[in-house]
């Protein structure tokens, strides 16, 4: 019988950060990079792998964003965001933008979307979805944002995505 707590706060039990990041990392994900811009109206962005569809009624996102991350202050600022689901073959460009560089959107080739005029990576992706956030969530060292989709692009048939895999980019199906 359980009373709904997971009990690990209250039973002493301590999970070692790297322990944690090595199971996380058994689980294969997509990549994306959620843009928006900055007070100034410059492209920023991160590389980002915990997001997930919410709701197809009303359609609802949410993606993860490390509260250190330099892009959230913009997020918060302009309240709205792309996710941009990355094409196989995009692994520096994911390396670039998981980075702190301040000028990492100067290399990037993007297009302002019609919602926002926020940076569309329509180079490298398969698709992407433009959202307004509709909620913050503080979750320990992240801060989870819903974001109610506004726009997206769907992906061509045959266009293969990105993934990653026990801390490594690779393509379907996963060769490791």
């Amino acid at each position: 019988m359980t009373d709904g707590h997971n009990g690990s706060e209250h039973s002493g039990i301590r999970v070692e950060r790297e322990a944690f990041i090595a199971s996380m990392s058994a689980f294969p994900t997509g990549v994306t990079i959620v843009t928006t811009v900055d007070e100034n109206g410059e492209a920023c962005g991160l590389t980002c792998n915990a997001f997930m569809s919410v709701s197809a009624e009303p359609p609802l996102v949410l993606v993860s964003v490390d509260k250190s991350s330099n892009t959230l202050p913009a997020l918060r600022h302009t309240r709205s965001f792309v996710v941009n689901f990355l094409s196989a073959g995009r692994e520096e460009l994911a390396t670039l933008c998981a980075s702190k560089r301040s000028d990492k959107f100067m290399a990037i080739n993007w297009r302002a979307s019609d919602h926002h005029g926020l940076p569309i990576l329509h180079e490298d992706s398969v698709a992407h979805v433009s959202c307004d956030v509709v909620s913050e969530i503080e979750a320990g060292d992240h801060v989870l944002l819903l974001g109610h989709v506004q726009d997206l692009t769907p992906p061509e048939p045959g266009s293969v995505p990105l993934l990653y895999f026990k801390r490594t980019y690779d393509t379907w199906p996963v060769r490791s």
